[in-house]
């Protein structure tokens, strides 16, 4: 009898602390191969599409050389106005991703040394992002395995101004 995939090392790929031992420089440049993989982590402009670009090494910024807009690796995705560093950002992915029951918030606050709110907030962001990841269309091939999580899923209604009355009086009979 073969063990579950979960169990096996071939599922373990994904290591906390293989991440915090790289640093923040090579977390960076994960993050621009993910942002950007037609070009193999090179910046490319979100205004134009232009895809050369100076780097302003100083602020992690990059300069587009056609429309001299202004960018920086974060711009246009949920991590835009983030104020972690790129190697905690990964953590949290990692602690997330490989949680089998979730992960409360206190706890990813803890180990991620934030604020409560701050990790509820880039949960909530990744979750938007898993969710938005679902409705794409693609077609899974090879050995997937599916578990129990919900993303989406129902949308409240709005809050209708009628609604907001007291209830009506009834005749007494």
């Amino acid at each position: 009898m073969s063990q579950h995939f979960l169990l096996s090392a071939a599922s373990r790929t994904l290591f906390l602390r293989s991440i915090y031992k790289v640093g923040e420089d090579a977390a960076y440049q994960t993050f621009c191969k993910m942002r950007w993989t037609e070009t193999d982590g090179e910046a490319v402009c979100q205004c134009c599409g232009f895809d050369e670009a100076y780097k302003i090494t100083s602020r992690r910024k990059f300069k587009c050389k056609t429309c001299h807009q202004q960018f920086s690796l974060t711009s246009g995705t949920i991590f835009a106005s983030r104020k972690m560093d790129f190697v905690d950002l990964l953590a949290a992915i990692c602690i997330i991703v490989n949680a089998s029951k979730g992960v409360f918030m206190v706890q990813l606050s803890r180990n991620l040394d934030c604020q409560y709110k701050a990790a509820f907030v880039l949960a909530h962001k990744l979750r938007e992002a898993m969710a938005m990841e679902v409705h794409t269309g693609e077609v899974l091939e090879g050995h997937v395995e599916i578990d129990g999580a919900y993303f989406g899923g129902h949308i409240r209604p709005g809050n209708a101004k009628a609604s907001h009355g007291l209830l009506q009086a009834q005749p007494w009979p």
